[in-house]
């Protein structure tokens, strides 16, 4: 029973690759197309993509997507090991990383919070809710369209490689396809005639109008495609504008937000900056300017033809400068004042005598002051009970004086005239 089952497995997996190798429909559109970064504009690797109607039918409306080529890995990338991710609707970045966690699949993600679905216009694919290609695989998408229609996709794709037995999803790719609907009674007209069956029989004038308006429609054909190619790199360059101006305006307000706390810390003196934290601060404004320059280089073409564009880079060059040179003052600062503290923390006998010193000058200063204000207390005293004792000296001699002036008067009066005759 067993066996059974397993030759059962093995014809099942057979069907299908034959099924899936051997579509009815003729392909539509074959080509091997290269996927760059949206992050950087880099290429991430080369992918040959093929459309096929399910089958001839002039109503069919199912279609199938071949990505890759048999027996090869999904993305030709050099030498990387790389596979494509594609979604069928947005899904966040962290449910992912708690789906594969529970399957014991390990998984970073870099740079991306959420994912976008596989199709951004509309077109319906039979898709999973998540699924990573590493090989060729087949993608049935719906249309309803008729033959000689224009069909454009717009497709989506997160590109992951392998670290430590670890996939890291770290980039994204954006791919536009076009192609036109096939016209299947066209086709087998000229397998007809290819094959040798009996062909249409028109007279010179008729093949050299058909042969006019061949060469017209080619030219048309040929204008159209030029026209779309030049429509095609307008898009990828406003793209691409859009993607550097918005990197370099939050790069400018990580600069400027760096710069304020460099003169925040140089201007405070309260608190001590470790070196440490400058060597961080430093550490960040390179890793900044590393980035700036890598994508300035990268691309040189959008700063030549954009000059809003090429002012904020020439901006975050000046705000750079400028904060470098503030890391390398306050770095200055801070050797100066570790010096301070280092002399004051091996002085300690020296700041020990400088406060006994400071004391006993204190207490001599106290002691004489006491000695003075007595020594000012009884000079005062003293000369108060001088000036009292002339005082009253002054005033007993003028009452002696008083004394003796009434004496004499009492004496003279006493005296009596006839007695002065007889004298």
């Amino acid at each position: 029973m067993g066996k059974s089952k397993i030759i059962l497995v093995l014809f099942f997996l057979y069907l299908c690759q034959f099924i899936f190798c051997n579509t009815t429909g003729e392909p539509a559109y074959t080509k091997k197309e290269t996927l760059y970064s949206t992050k950087n504009g880099n290429p991430i690797g080369e992918l040959s993509v093929k459309i096929e109607a399910r089958n001839s039918d002039k109503n069919n409306n199912e279609w199938f997507l071949i990505l890759g080529n048999k027996n090869n890995e999904i993305l030709d990338s050099k030498g990387d090991d790389r596979s494509l991710w594609i979604f069928n609707k947005k899904v966040s970045a962290n449910n992912l990383k708690k789906e594969l966690k529970n399957k014991d699949y390990p998984i970073d993600i870099k740079d991306f919070t959420q994912f976008l679905p596989f199709c951004e216009n509309g077109i319906r694919f039979d898709l999973k809710d998540w699924d990573e290609i590493k090989r060729q695989t087949q993608l049935s998408f719906y249309i309803n369209a008729s033959p000689g229609e224009k069909i454009t996709l717009r497709l989506v794709f997160y590109s992951s490689s392998q670290d430590k037995k670890k996939t890291i999803i770290d980039d994204e790719a954006k791919l536009k396809i076009e192609f036109v609907v096939p016209d299947p009674s066209v086709k087998k007209k000229a397998t007809s005639n290819d094959n040798g069956g009996e062909g249409e029989v028109i007279s010179l004038t008729e093949k050299i109008d058909r042969e006019a308006a061949a060469k017209i429609k080619e030219e048309r054909e040929a204008e159209a495609e030029a026209e779309a190619t030049k429509q095609d790199q307008e898009e990828d360059r406003g793209r691409k504008l859009a993607l550097v101006n918005s990197f370099i305006t939050e790069r400018n307000k990580e600069i400027n937000s760096l710069h304020d706390e460099v003169d925040f810390l140089l201007k405070d003196f309260k608190d001590k900056v470790e070196e440490s934290k400058i060597d961080s601060l430093e550490i960040i404004a390179d890793e900044l300017k590393k980035k700036v320059d890598y994508w300035e280089n990268g691309y040189s073409d959008i700063l030549l033809t954009d000059e809003s564009v090429h002012d904020k880079f020439a901006k975050f060059g000046t705000s750079h400068t400028i904060t470098t040179k503030k890391i390398d003052e306050m770095r200055q600062q801070q050797d100066l004042i570790n010096k301070w503290f280092s002399f004051i923390k091996n002085n300690q006998l020296l700041s020990i005598g400088i406060a006994a010193g400071v004391i006993i000058l204190g207490l001599i200063l106290i002691k004489v002051g006491k000695k003075l204000i007595e020594f000012i207390k009884k000079s005062f005293t003293q000369t108060l009970n001088n000036f009292k004792t002339k005082k009253q000296n002054k005033k007993q001699q003028k009452q002696m004086e008083e004394r003796k002036k009434n004496e004499r008067q009492r004496a003279f009066e006493s005296i009596d005239i006839n007695e002065l005759d007889e004298i």
